[in-house]
């Protein structure tokens, strides 16, 4: 029912060599009815959406071959990434380092029968006082920070996702993360990339095992166990085995505290003023910045630490790290800052793709489907990048926006392909006296499957 706007299909058509040709115009299908789903978004109703009408449920379905598509179809999550990656590189960071940032996010489900269902930390119900949990998928997601052109904002284009399995023993954040970072360096395998994470990927299962180019960027506990990169000086003859490490420093909580006593500018725990580009706008921060190693994560590897503090309300102390010892605090504090975007994209695939209202179970389905939408949402994110926001149509919705929102939100993006997907139904049906009395057909069966 639904046609894909001219700009669209070169993007889509990028895709066609991750699937077989029957399984590709049945992606293009359920694309677009995801797209254009109005409600709720079970399979169901998303595959009525590109029918264009409401399927009676006392009556055979025509729709076996769209759930055979996550359940049976077999293209890979894998595959799928490296064309929207490919896509994503050659048409907003051709050149240059590459930035991936991974985080894990929570899709509530329900029913004992739900493939690797289990009871995860929620983020997002926790406050700092009570922890919840709650039952579901647990997803662990890599994206691709891209720089919006014209500003100084970050959108983050999912690339990769894994399903982590619950329960003792079973891999881990950091452990699906390297899986993925493999993959990627795999695709890009003369570009060196910065990794950014959460303090969950500040362990020895990915950064010991870290490829060359990779350089990371993460959270650091506030009680590591740190210690000066130089071994201490022994005199000779003293009994007992060498030192392997360096001397103990401060836990990165009491270099705080040191910080706001140091008085002298020798001083070697002393705060120093910077300001940066952070969460949407500069921002200034107080910064402690030094070299250590922190055995128990990467061995006797150097990295640089830097504690900091905001000045601004709102933003508390953290203290980060980074194993390329060059950086400046600076750049350290900026691209930390650069993680809010995927957190962004997982509110605009909860709130606006829906991804948690799909009601299946199987194994097959469960590990296809999400990741698809994550990644179909990098597909109409990099369209609105490249083209879309260039169109009239665009211009228009532009005018419309009110003070508290932003042409770079998912929805306005959404929104703005709608529209063109929309007039151009009309435009190709309204020819004849014949073709009007279908367009509207079509419309009213399009609003009926709101209710």
């Amino acid at each position: 029912m639904w046609p894909v706007v001219p700009s669209l299909e070169p993007i889509l058509q990028g895709l066609l060599g991750a699937f077989t040709q029957p399984s590709f115009g049945t992606h293009c299908q359920i694309f677009m009815g995801w797209l254009m789903c109005l409600g709720h978004r079970t399979e169901f109703r998303v595959f009525e959406a590109f029918v264009g009408k409401r399927i009676a449920r006392n009556v055979r379905h025509p729709f076996d071959r769209c759930y055979n598509f996550f359940s049976r179809s077999c293209w890979t999550v894998r595959e799928l990434g490296f064309h929207v990656a490919v896509q994503v590189v050659a048409a907003m960071n051709p050149v240059g380092e590459l930035l991936l940032i991974v985080d894990a996010t929570l899709l509530h489900k329900r029913g004992k029968h739900v493939w690797s269902i289990g009871w995860f930390h929620d983020p997002v119900a926790s406050t700092k006082k009570r922890k919840a949990t709650a039952s579901g998928n647990k997803w662990v997601v890599v994206g691709l920070g891209i720089p919006i052109p014209g500003t100084n904002k970050y959108f983050c284009l999912p690339i990769h996702a894994m399903l982590q399995p619950p329960g003792k023993g079973k891999q881990c954040e950091a452990d699906l993360a390297f899986l993925m970072l493999n993959d990627i360096c795999g695709w890009f395998p003369d570009r060196k990339i910065t990794l950014v994470g959460d303090g969950g990927y500040s362990a020895k299962n990915l950064l010991k095992r870290l490829d060359a180019r990779v350089r990371y960027v993460g959270l650091m506990r506030s009680d590591a166990a740190i210690h000066e990169v130089e071994l201490a000086p022994r005199p000779t003859g003293t009994p007992g085995p060498k030192p392997t490490r360096g001397p103990r420093l401060p836990a990165p909580r009491e270099i705080f505290k040191e910080a706001d006593r140091a008085q002298s500018s020798k001083s070697r725990w002393r705060w120093q003023k910077v300001e940066v580009q952070a969460y949407g706008q500069k921002r200034k921060f107080q910064v402690c910045a030094f070299r250590a190693v922190w055995p128990k994560v990467l061995g006797g590897r150097p990295i640089q630490v830097v504690v900091s503090r905001s000045l601004d309300e709102g933003f508390g102390d953290i203290c980060l790290f980074t194993t390329d010892l060059e950086a400046t605090p600076e750049w350290v504090v900026e691209t930390y800052a650069k993680r809010t975007s995927i957190e962004a994209m997982f509110k605009g695939s909860k709130q606006v793709m829906d991804i948690q209202r799909p009601r299946h179970f199987c194994q097959q389905s469960i590990e296809k489907l999400a990741p698809w939408v994550w990644m179909m949402q990098s597909v109409v994110a990099l369209w609105y990048l490249t083209e879309g926001h260039k169109l009239p149509e665009a211009a228009a919705a532009r005018e419309d926006l009110g003070p508290w929102e932003t042409e770079w939100s998912f929805q306005h993006m959404l929104r703005v392909l709608r529209r063109l997907t929309i007039l151009q139904t009309i435009n190709r049906m309204s020819r004849t006296k014949a073709d009007l009395q279908q367009l509207v057909e079509t419309l009213e069966n399009y609003l009926f499957l709101a209710a």
